[in-house]
């Protein structure tokens, strides 16, 4: 029998939501959605798989925001199957997308401060909110591993001062297209929602799965500071959530400011004088962007948040210091490769080129940095471990990296912003086509045209007068290229010493 709960707001203040004042200890999921109906029932089947702490119940939440699909349909068919305590609420004048849904599903508990009429919620809402132990925020496309939310309370509830955990997140690899038989009416949509996908789409999971995994293990072994109490799964304890609800002013518990705001609360958190972690093994399996094209648009809208902090904070706090860190590390690989093929080039067509061995020692820390990295990934392949080594997968996801954080910068010149949202629903839809190949062209084309420039001037650029012109600019190139391939080997050193620890992503 379904036992799914259609709530409004007034239902929160007139004390409809429920039939009984005294409450058991429980875990809240709070859990936003928009059309997602290829999506959620494998999130409600692992909520209802979960092996729950002793002593605690689990409800789940669900904002439906500006549904047009059969996501509502899909939620009461699953709640039938597994008799899940659920509550749905539909969102209402929502203008804020995940943000606002998620700021009105806290209302329901914490009240609406946008209330013309200044309604309180109802006592026994009160009374509910006085069992809840923790909220766990979770996205529509995620999987929990069996013990994640009892991993998570477990970490959460070790130390008061901890306000949130985050879980650690890694992609599922999609499983060969071919196994979808052609005659299957539903084969499109399959491939389409990124269970079944080519070797390419393949290539781009194994790369994120890399990404996280290094930035895993980045924060375990800092003490296991969270970076992110990311928005895929994390806990969060209702004295910290309230108190930064309440500091800040909030509609809810988030802070719509920024196209990252797990990022903003969890400074929030932390500037509220609680500590926030990572899991040392909660796991949760969440969405991948499977093209470049998708996966450009929601990395152009994480990297725009995360500069929008950073442009805020300064050097004010300490992730901010690290970000403006990471930032500058990565322009100087951009600055280090642009002058190793301009000098070099430069060396070649005018004859003057000599090898130096310290260059290849960056190499060597990158192929076994890389090395290290794969195999401490979760479902990595040998033929990732191959290409990792090689450094052909990390050299070709370091520059499009490269190339997202410039267009980003470039996009806080204009003056016209663009909907990070938007851009990402639209791509994941298939809304908007990649101009990925039209870029390629063009490089290539000039590539071309430089080439045969080369070949028509050869014996101009190869004459003295050239060459003893362009000499003490070379030499002074090559110091300063052999000064920073120094640097970037002492920093990759460093990151090999790190991970020499038990850490695993």
């Amino acid at each position: 029998m379904d036992q799914t709960h259609v709530v409004t707001y007034d239902d929160a203040v007139n004390n409809r939501i429920f039939t009984s004042g005294t409450f058991a200890p429980r875990i809240v999921v709070m859990l936003p959605a928009h059309n997602e109906e290829d999506s959620i029932s494998d999130v409600l089947k692992s909520l209802a798989e979960q092996s729950l702490p002793k002593g605690l119940e689990l409800d789940i939440f669900i904002a439906l925001d500006k549904c047009t699909d059969n996501t509502e349909k899909v939620i009461k068919a699953c709640n039938a199957q597994y008799q899940l305590s659920l509550y749905l609420l539909h969102t209402v004048h929502n203008k804020q997308r995940k943000v606002g849904a998620l700021n009105q599903l806290y209302q329901l508990f914490w009240g609406n401060p946008n209330e013309p009429d200044n309604k309180e919620v109802g006592t026994q809402q009160k009374e509910y909110e006085k069992s809840i132990v923790a909220f766990v925020g979770i996205d529509a496309d995620v999987y929990l591993d069996k013990e994640c939310i009892r991993t998570l309370w477990s970490e959460l509830s070790h130390n008061h001062k901890i306000g949130a955990v985050s879980a650690n997140y890694i992609c599922l690899m999609p499983e060969s297209e071919r196994k979808v038989l052609r005659n299957n009416p539903d084969r499109e949509r399959m491939i389409r929602n990124g269970k079944f996908g080519n070797a390419i789409n393949r290539w781009w999971v194994a790369q994120q799965n890399r990404e996280f995994a290094q930035w895993t293990m980045k924060q375990k072994y800092c003490n296991y500071f969270a970076e992110i109490a990311g928005g895929q799964c994390s806990i969060f304890r209702p004295e910290a959530a309230k108190e930064v609800r309440d500091h800040y002013k909030l509609n809810g518990l988030y802070d719509d400011k920024s196209d990252t705001e797990d990022l903003l609360l969890t400074q929030y958190i932390r500037a509220c004088g609680w500590i926030c972690m990572i899991s040392k093994s909660a796991r949760c399996y969440v969405d991948s962007m499977k093209t470049l094209h998708t996966y450009s648009s929601q990395r152009n809208k994480w990297v725009s948040g995360t500069t929008d902090y950073m442009l805020q904070d300064g050097l004010k706090t300490k992730y901010s210091r690290r970000l403006w860190i990471q930032e500058a590390g990565l322009f100087i690989n951009l600055i280090i490769r642009l002058m190793f093929v301009s000098l070099v080039g430069t060396a070649l067509i005018t004859d003057q080129f000599y090898w130096n061995w310290i260059w290849i020692t960056p190499v060597i820390a990158a192929s076994l940095l890389n090395l290290i990295l794969t195999i401490k990934t979760p479902n990595s392949r040998f033929i990732d471990v191959v290409l990792a080594t090689f450094l052909i997968s990390p050299e070709i996801y370091l520059w499009i990296t490269i190339a997202i954080h410039l267009n980003v910068w470039i996009s806080k010149i204009k003056i016209n912003k663009q909907d990070g949202w938007e851009n990402q629903y639209r791509a994941e839809t298939g809304q908007t086509r990649s101009k990925f190949f039209v870029y390629v062209f063009i490089f290539l084309l000039l590539i071309v045209s430089f080439a045969f420039f080369i070949k028509w001037k050869y014996q101009l650029l190869t004459s003295p007068t050239i060459q003893h012109a362009i000499n003490p600019y070379l030499i002074q190139g090559f110091v300063l290229l052999t000064i920073l391939t120094i640097f970037e080997f002492m920093v990759m050193l460093n990151q090999i010493w790190k991970l020499r620890g038990p850490y695993r992503a």
